[in-house]
């Protein structure tokens, strides 16, 4: 679990004393403790996705994910929705994810994912999203959105942003 080797790196600098406490110790067991983390399945990562574009009849629609992280056994993140021609559709909300794999390991490997768009619109339920993970050179993500009235379907890429890189990430 995460929070022994918190506890032991807490110990580790109160045992050290504050004299003897180098900035270079510092980075060195913070670095020891995200490598444990890591290794546990704790990771520092997001998965991000490109903006993606469809078609539903004449209209164009555009798809935007914020960055994606782990998030208690989800993969958890925003989303928005444009349609040019027709604004009363535009929608933003929440992507919720069951998540049975790291995020490397879903990067690397691949997967598909089943769970929900939440939408922050009042009186809407949850669509159903499925998300189908192609690790090959291009790193493709498929994306279906399945509303009441249709599944809209989506074809983009990703990338797994891992350590420091995602370091800043809040979801």
């Amino acid at each position: 679990m995460r929070f022994p080797h918190l506890l032991l790196l807490l110990l580790s600098v109160a045992s050290l004393g504050a004299a003897q406490l180098e900035i270079a110790k510092i980075a060195e067991i913070a670095e020891i403790a995200e490598i444990a983390n890591m290794a546990e399945g704790f990771e520092n990562a997001v998965f991000r996705i490109e903006d993606a574009k469809s078609r539903v009849s004449i209209a164009s629609v555009k798809l935007s994910v914020g960055d994606l992280a782990a998030v208690d056994g989800q993969l958890v993140g925003d989303y928005s929705i444009r349609v040019p021609l027709m604004e009363s559709k535009n929608d933003h909300g929440r992507i919720v994810l069951p998540l049975h794999v790291s995020i490397a390991e879903l990067g690397e490997k691949g997967g598909t994912l089943t769970g929900q768009s939440i939408s922050h619109k009042k009186d809407t339920t949850p669509n159903k999203i499925v998300c189908q993970v192609i690790p090959q050179k291009d790193q493709t993500i498929l994306l279906a959105i399945t509303t009441d009235r249709r599944t809209i379907e989506f074809t983009s890429r990703y990338e797994v942003l891992t350590s420091r890189r995602a370091a800043n990430f809040t979801p």
